[in-house]
Parts: structure tokens; sequence; C-alpha cells
């Protein structure tokens, strides 16, 4: 099997680097240049949550024209924004079999894909995995915890299972699910409590969980989200608060992926995060005032930034 790692920053490094123990063939692509060619000189060094240091030796490439084999899977872990476009641009590696896994934050990725690639290759994951990005052919494990895969509806298929018992080759506790749809909400929840707080107060993911302003503005956030969700049909309940806090407390030493975004002042997820609650809320005609403000916060910094990097 030949797997592609579409997007290979943080959580990518860290899956395709688990990955390449096992008898999977992993290519690990990323336009970030410097990342890979670290990767092709020195190895991907990853800082494990013991504290010490390990090296893995995936392949990695930082153009789609270098892509030469194609793909029987592609592990599509880019930012949100960027999903439809990563995924065309390497489609002339792939089949009419190769199939499609998305471990991405947020809402409406499946969707992205399934537009270019075809509905009925591709499918939903979910990751508790944490990962920080410390330098070029670097990163640092930051917490750990289970993957979902499954298809969007339905039981889980040959397919599935197979990818499944991949990931627990590469030491990632990994379990089928007929109830995808359910899981990426529930993750919805975290990166809801969670990305958007960090990013704005330049803090790690622990914080929000030790100190009482943390708790409660991602309680805040959460409790407004759980109300969209279950406006539209999925039955979370208020116990996600405080798993939302164990999260934050099982990869307290992570800077969030959009903290990070923020940290190397590059676009962030914020509308397929918070900002997808606003829209779903809108669209209700409910109220979420916490999620719009951050929204609204991130929105600025970010325009900032953005606007003085050009």
């Amino acid at each position: 099997m030949h797997m592609l790692i579409l997007g290979a920053g943080a959580l990518g490094s860290l899956i395709g680097a688990r990955l390449s123990k096992t008898e999977v063939r992993t290519t690990l692509y990323s336009t970030n240049e410097s990342h890979t060619k670290a990767i092709q000189k020195y190895g991907l060094l990853v800082e494990e949550l013991d504290g010490s240091t390990q090296s893995f030796h995936p392949a990695a490439c930082s153009t789609a024209r270098s892509l030469k084999d194609p793909a029987d899977v592609v592990l599509v872990t880019v930012k949100s924004y960027a999903t439809r476009q990563a995924v065309s641009s390497i489609m002339r590696c792939c089949g009419s079999d190769t199939v499609f896994l998305t471990l991405q934050n947020g809402v409406g990725n499946w969707e992205q894909m399934a537009e270019t690639a075809g509905p009925e290759q591709v499918l939903l994951g979910t990751t508790a995995q944490g990962a920080t990005l410390v330098g070029p052919g670097r990163i640092r494990h930051g917490g750990g915890g289970p993957t979902f895969i499954g298809e969007r509806n339905g039981p889980p298929t040959a397919r599935v299972n197979t990818l499944v018992e991949v990931f627990m080759k590469g030491g990632l506790p990994t379990h089928s699910s007929d109830r995808m749809e359910h899981l990426i909400w529930e993750k919805l929840m975290v990166n809801v409590g969670i990305n958007a707080i960090t990013a704005l107060t330049n803090t790690r993911n622990g914080m929000v969980a030790d100190l009482e302003a943390g708790r409660a503005l991602s309680r805040s956030a959460v409790l407004e989200a759980l109300h969209v969700a279950q406006a539209k049909g999925f039955a979370l309940d208020e116990e996600m608060v405080e798993r939302v806090l164990q999260v934050a407390r099982a990869t307290a030493v992570n800077r969030s992926s959009m903290g990070q975004d923020v940290d190397r002042k590059k676009r962030t997820e914020i509308d397929a995060i918070n900002g997808a609650i606003v829209r779903f809320a809108d669209d209700a005609r409910m109220d979420v005032p916490v999620n719009r403000t951050l929204t609204q916060l991130i929105q600025m910094m970010e325009s900032n930034y953005l606007k003085c990097s050009q």
C-alpha cells in the first residue's frame, strides 16, 4: 500500500512518521519546502511524550510534480480552506480505486473532497492526536488519543477495517465507527472550546483547563455549539463540556493548530470551526454571542497580519 499524506504539517507528519514504521510505503507531501528538505536530508525527528526524540525516514516532497507513484490511500490533513485545491492538485496520481481519508478539523471537508474525487472514494476520520511543528523536519507529539475511521453512511467496510489495522500497526489507537458524522461534531466541540481561545491568548492547551477564566470561556463556547448541534439532530449533551477540558489536559503541552497558525501569521481554520457554528446558528435563528465574538476576533487578527505581510 502506498499512502500519501496530503498536507504534512504537524499532525500529518506525526501520522506519517508512525506509519513509516509499518509495511505501508509512506510519502509526506507538504508545500513547506524547508520542512520536506530537512526530512529528506536528516529524517523526521519526533519529540515524544516521554521526552525522548525518535527519528523516522518517510519519503517527502514539496511539489505535486514530484509525485511519481500512484497513491492507494490519500490521507488529507491540509487546512480545511485548502481542501478542494489540494485534492485537485494530486488527482493525476490517483486512480478510480484511490481512497481519500480526511483527518481534518472542522466540518465540510468530506463535501469538498467528494466534489473533486467522488463521494464513493471518500472516508471520514477524526483523531485526538496532537502535534506541534517545532521547526523544519522536527515535530513535538503533544498528546495522544483515539482515531476513528468510517464510511459517511453505513457500517464499517473492508477498506475501513484495513486502514484501522494499518493505523494500529503504526502504534496509533484506532477504531472503526458507523457514526462518523456524530464523531466529527464531537471533535468540532473540542476545537470550538480550545483552538480560538488558545490562539487569542497565546497559550498552550493546558491553560484552558487550568485557569477558571479559560474554563468559563470554553464552557460558554461549547454550550452554544452544543445547542446548535442538537438543533441539527446530533445527540450531544453537556457532558461534552468536561470532555473538552479533559482533552485540554491530555494535550496540555500542545499548542493548538489555530495557535500555531497565528504564531506563523498564517490563515486559520476559524471559518470551519467557531465560524461554522455561527453560520449554522444564523440559519436556525439562534444566538451564539461567544462563538461570534471569538470568530470576529480571530478574523480581525488574521486580517491584520495577512495584510501586513503583503
